[in-house]
Order: structure tokens, then sequence, then C-alpha cells
């Protein structure tokens, strides 16, 4: 029997765990393939990080960690690598505007850095 994975939604730990992963991959695979933006609104402890954990991983490219699931069964999909961009809130302090400001300039020169990009932009609009 799989044990649960509470208090862990990091997809790629999930699935190299062997934790019980309850499949949401055709929603997703929907999502990606026919919509354009979302916004993801729901109460806490929902699963919306655990969704972006599984979008970023899909993005990347990550086939092993899908196998098995309806996302690998069900489509043809190319599995591409590709950029991801995540912004965890949690790590950025916005008890003031300049702290929020300064917390998001740090995350994308971080981001940047990981891709070799060198943001030059001075507004923070124009760095995302």
């Amino acid at each position: 029997m799989k044990k649960l994975p509470i208090g862990d939604s990091s997809f790629e730990s999930i699935r190299q765990g062997n934790r019980l992963y309850v499949d949401k991959t055709r929603y997703i695979f929907q999502m990606t393939d026919q919509g354009k933006y979302y916004f993801l609104s729901r109460p806490r402890r929902f699963g919306k990080s655990l969704t972006v954990s599984t979008l970023r991983c899909l993005f990347q490219g990550r086939k092993e960690l899908f196998e098995g699931l309806w996302i690998a069964e069900n489509t043809d999909r190319e599995w591409k690598q590709h950029p991801v961009i995540v912004i965890d809130f949690n790590g950025i302090s916005h008890d003031t505007p300049e702290n929020l400001k300064k917390g998001l300039e740090s995350s994308l020169r971080t981001i940047g850095a990981i891709y070799d990009i060198q943001l030059k932009e001075s507004l923070l609009k124009e760095k995302f």
C-alpha cells in the first residue's frame, strides 16, 4: 500500500517516492492543450502547489515521472524541454511594497541566472 504524501506538494518527490498520487494529468493535458491563461484560485490545501509542480515537470519534459499516468498513456506528447519560471511568493517578503518589489527582482535575477539570461531592464514590468 502506497503512503499518503502528507505535506508534500512536489510532483517529483511524490512520484519518485512511490507515494499515492491521484492522477489528474487528463485535466493538466486539457489545460495545456486547449487553454490560454489560467488563474488558479482555490482554498488553502486544495492542490494549487501540486498542480504547479506537475505543470513544471511536464514542461521540463520529465516523461519518466509521468509513466503509468493518463497523459503518458493517452497522448502523443513530444516531451520537449521548455524553460519554466516559477515564482514562489511564500519566499518573498511583502510587508511593504518596496520589499515586495525587491523580492520579485531578486527572484527574477535568480531565475534568469538559471537560464543564463541577464536582466538589463530597469523597470520590474519589463523584467518579466
